[in-house]
């Protein structure tokens, strides 16, 4: 795809439920992120969609757009307090990826939770041993 729209696909992914909520004042704006997810599902290639998506939610004030919700790879606890040696980063082999490929979205797992679910193909993000 290039020109970053890696990343900005991955945000959708991730973020597909916060960016509808901040669209849902304007009319037609959360359709906006079912017509990018959709466009990468085609294969038609997702960046005229996501210059718009980027553009509706710059026009509400979000001066980053789609990349205010890029927050690269999940670490696990590194924004919560945690006794000294845990919660640390893992290894980049334990992280997770986009199934197909599409996007840079990335999961570092957690004994919690099962790996989030890629809104474009409908499949778990690709485990690291399935790589």
């Amino acid at each position: 795809m290039g020109d970053g729209a890696e990343t900005r696909l991955g945000s959708v992914c991730e973020h597909a439920a916060e960016i509808r909520g901040r669209l849902a004042a304007v009319e037609g704006g959360p359709s906006l992120v079912d017509a990018v997810l959709r466009a990468a599902a085609e294969g038609r290639g997702a960046p005229a969609a996501l210059d718009e998506l980027h553009g509706a939610l710059v026009a509400l004030g979000d001066g980053a757009g789609l990349y205010g919700y890029s927050n690269a790879a999940h670490r696990v606890g590194a924004r919560d307090p945690a006794p000294s040696g845990l919660g640390l980063p893992r290894p980049a082999s334990a992280v997770y990826r986009c199934p197909r490929g599409l996007c840079d979205r990335t999961w570092e797992p957690n004994p919690a939770e099962d790996p989030p679910t890629c809104l474009v193909a409908g499949l778990p993000l690709r485990s690291p041993r399935r790589a």
